[in-house]
């Protein structure tokens, strides 16, 4: 309960003074140190040409000239496009079925697209090469080989556009599902009752009002396919095919040429800003508006003869995202061998789990990624909650302007290019945190501030102040209200981001493998290490234990949630 106090003298009247009025110095100093000092480091590392003294432009030279950039930069353009094209075809339509039919299964099927997000994509992928590796892939052994059907080889571009469709088509998938059942259907029955039909329907109203929607996740595909590295490095890795991320880590192999990295980075960085910031003002000045008052729930449309049909569509959809690549994980990790036929006496039972707790480092990796996943997590939050609050509630108009565009500036990292910064900023003077846990825990938090922030933001605008207000007249300082009175109220927004922070840092590999020395593991580089040399019962064995830690632990925040 909180106590009324006077707001005139007394001894706490100064220190909850200073601590409110401490608040933009504290975000601001964050901000610094994670926002404009690696981008600062990149620029200037980008500058700074070895053995010579000042800055200059030598490295860009280089940079142009060093073998397999260009094809570098074209590949990672080719995987993004190529990417985006296939979500798009494939989310797009299954959105309206699930949204928009009477599809058999709609909610299971919206159900396991959020599934995909329990693992990383280089897991997805590890999957595919052993259902369709050249050499022992199941599919090729026992359905494509025996139907006398010719083999497929996973590895290639066209091996990676499809793991990273069926991983990424989620991020159009759920939010267009959600805006069709969410849209105001007046529109569309006011098209219908003059005549329209349906397929007229869709192309004119339908379509054109989830446009903001579908452009939004397609550029989160895009960026996402653009700079992604694990699939890339296990499924292009072994056929030459390196797009931008594998060459900065091919540059950052002894002896380390982190000045071209620093110069290959800053592009990527300056083309992705450049979209995001695109896509906001392109879709800032559109408005889509349906209608006002009371939304009419859309009607279902009559699927008929092709509702069978359509619901093996969805089914495929799930075997090929879900069943399949994670299913044979779970399978390799009770073979006894991958290269002996599957068959009873080559399985074992729990023989690769006893292996993998025997592995050096398992356990030291483990604990790593727990605590640092929680901590990074924890931390963002904290980070975002007073930026929410001083965005507001916060009495400085031109603070208020630059909180969220340097809260969303991360967006623009992708994991390897924030790895390269983080090594520049944070490794030497005065710092000193290369080679240690440190170093990874302030990248993932890097990495998580843009989700955090939209999630909070998002919450503060729906909380009435009339509460931080009354806890104020009672002489609550800041840190009561925001105890008392924020936390609590926004309890729901704190423990789904907390929780989907968690998951997401849990299984970062991106920035793990530029940051790893050895001295600090952590278990996504352990993975990726095991699949780099082949071992895959251990690879589906610490497959299945990253799922299982990950599905555990939305698991337990949903029944959290459902607590009053």
């Amino acid at each position: 309960m909180i106590r009324p106090r006077s707001r005139e003298a007394g001894p706490m009247a100064w220190p909850r003074w200073r601590a409110e009025r401490a608040l933009p110095w504290l975000w601001a100093a964050a901000v610094f140190l994670l926002v404009v000092l690696p981008v600062a480091g990149l620029v200037w590392r980008s500058l700074r040409v070895p053995g010579r003294a000042g800055l200059g432009l030598g490295n860009y030279a280089a940079a142009l000239v060093e073998d397999g950039v260009a094809l570098a930069a074209w590949h990672s353009l080719v995987i993004g496009l190529g990417s985006t094209a296939g979500a798009l075809l494939l989310a797009v339509p299954f959105a309206l079925l699930v949204s928009r039919t009477d599809l058999p299964g709609r909610e299971f099927f919206r159900s396991v697209a959020v599934l995909t997000f329990a693992a990383p994509s280089f897991i997805a992928a590890l999957g595919w090469i052993l259902l369709l590796g050249p050499r022992g892939g199941l599919l090729n052994e026992y359905l494509l080989g025996p139907l006398g059907l010719p083999r497929l080889n996973i590895y290639g571009p066209g091996g990676i556009v499809l793991v990273l469709v069926l991983f990424l088509y989620p991020l159009i998938f759920l939010p267009v599902s959600d805006a069709l059942d969410n849209m105001d259907a007046r529109l569309e029955e006011a098209a219908a009752s003059l005549g329209a039909s349906r397929r007229r329907v869709l192309r004119s109203v339908t379509l054109p009002l989830i446009t903001p929607t579908v452009l939004a996740g397609a550029m989160l595909v895009f960026i996402s396919a653009f700079a992604i590295f694990g699939p890339i490095a296990l499924l292009g890795g072994p056929v030459g095919y390196e797009t931008i991320p594998s060459a900065l880590l091919r540059m950052m192999a002894f002896p380390p040429r982190i000045e071209l990295a620093a110069v290959l980075g800053l592009p990527v960085i300056v083309l992705l800003g450049a979209i995001l910031a695109a896509q906001h003002r392109v879709l800032g000045r559109r408005r889509f508006v349906t209608g006002a008052g009371k939304p009419l729930r859309p009607r279902r449309w009559r699927l008929g003869v092709w509702r069978w049909p359509a619901f093996l569509f969805g089914a495929a959809v799930m075997l090929l995202s879900v069943v399949l690549p994670f299913g044979v994980l779970l399978l390799t990790s009770f073979r006894r061998a991958v290269g002996l036929p599957l068959r009873p006496e080559n399985l074992v039972l729990l023989d690769n789990y006893r292996l993998l707790l025997a592995e050096p480092g398992v356990l030291i990796s483990f604990w790593n990624s727990l605590w640092i996943s929680a901590l990074g997590a924890l931390l963002a939050v904290a980070l975002a909650l007073v930026a929410g609050w001083l965005a507001a509630r916060g009495s400085i108009r031109w603070l208020r302007r630059v909180i969220a565009p340097a809260m969303l500036a991360p967006l623009a990292f992708p994991g390897a290019v924030l790895g390269i910064a983080a090594i520049i900023a944070y490794s030497g003077s005065p710092l000193w945190m290369g080679g240690t846990l440190g170093i990874i825990l302030v990248a993932f938090v890097i990495r998580v501030l843009p989700q955090s922030y939209s999630y909070l933001a998002a919450g503060f605008e729906q909380l009435n102040r009339e509460h931080e207000e009354a806890a104020r007249s009672l002489g609550a300082g800041w840190v009561g209200t925001a105890r008392r009175v924020l936390v609590p109220l926004l309890r729901g927004p704190l423990l789904s981001v907390g929780v989907l922070n968690f998951v997401l840092l849990f299984r970062e590999l991106d920035i793990s493998v530029f940051l790893y020395t050895g001295a600090n593991p952590v278990a996504p580089v352990l993975l990726y290490q095991l699949a780099i040399e082949s071992r895959f019962q251990l690879v589906g064995a610490l497959s299945v234990v990253i799922l299982a830690i990950n599905l555990t632990v939305v698991w337990l925040a949903r029944l959290a949630l459902r607590t009053p």
